[in-house]
């Protein structure tokens, strides 16, 4: 949910004046005062604040979930596997599952993923965090995955896209399918998080190794 900016500050507490001084003039005969506008920049700036730490940090506090709608928290790294549908044509052999890490950053009105495996790293080019109509959240994503250049001869840069569904608010576990434009696809099972966010596969594994 994208945040307001000044502008639609500034008109919300301007249009807010106006409908106080219409009240004042009607119901007590108090007519409006040029120095009343003194006060419209300090209450723009302080509601700006207010919702910069809203969306920074307040909205994932006890007692004031309620006013974020239940937006699930995410924020954190997560131990993730993914299982692969694929199938080598020549032996009939399958894929063993992949060991890989999710750091998820979020702001209320934010939100940006990171697939980290030992071989790659996937950035999103684009995420939406969907609301069902029982209550439950999805994550909808596009992304980027970059192999590292020795293994690129086997496994070339290319785009995919994941659905994850999310439970509860303080969910402990998302599951979904992953496709990508070399005809894979598969299941993907984020489970076990530490609340800090990594940028590196080896540092996210030294903290998960053994939770």
């Amino acid at each position: 949910m994208p945040m307001l900016n000044r502008d639609q500050v500034t008109a919300i507490v301007g249009i807010a004046g106006l409908a106080l001084a219409a009240q004042l003039l009607l119901r007590q005969g108090l007519r409006p005062s040029p120095d009343w506008l003194h006060f419209v920049e300090p209450a723009v700036s302080a509601v700006l604040v207010a919702l910069w730490a809203f969306n920074r940090t307040l909205w994932h506090w006890p007692g004031i979930r309620a006013l974020g709608g239940s937006t699930p928290d995410l924020r954190g790294t997560w131990r993730t596997t993914l299982r692969s549908s694929w199938v080598n044509p020549e032996t009939g052999a399958t894929v063993a599952p992949i060991a890989a890490y999710m750091a998820i950053r979020q702001t209320y009105s934010s939100l940006s993923l990171r697939l980290m495996t030992p071989e790659s790293s996937s950035e999103l080019l684009s995420v939406e965090l969907l609301r069902s109509t029982d209550g439950s959240f999805r994550v909808a994503a596009i992304y980027r995955n970059e192999p590292k250049v020795e293994v690129r001869h086997r496994s070339p840069i290319h785009y995919g896209g994941m659905l994850l569904t999310v439970q509860g608010e303080s969910p402990s576990r998302l599951e979904g399918h992953y496709w990508t434009d070399r005809n894979t696809r598969g299941d993907i099972i984020l489970e076990a998080r530490d609340w800090r966010v990594f940028s590196q596969f080896e540092e996210a594994h030294a903290a998960l190794e053994g939770k």
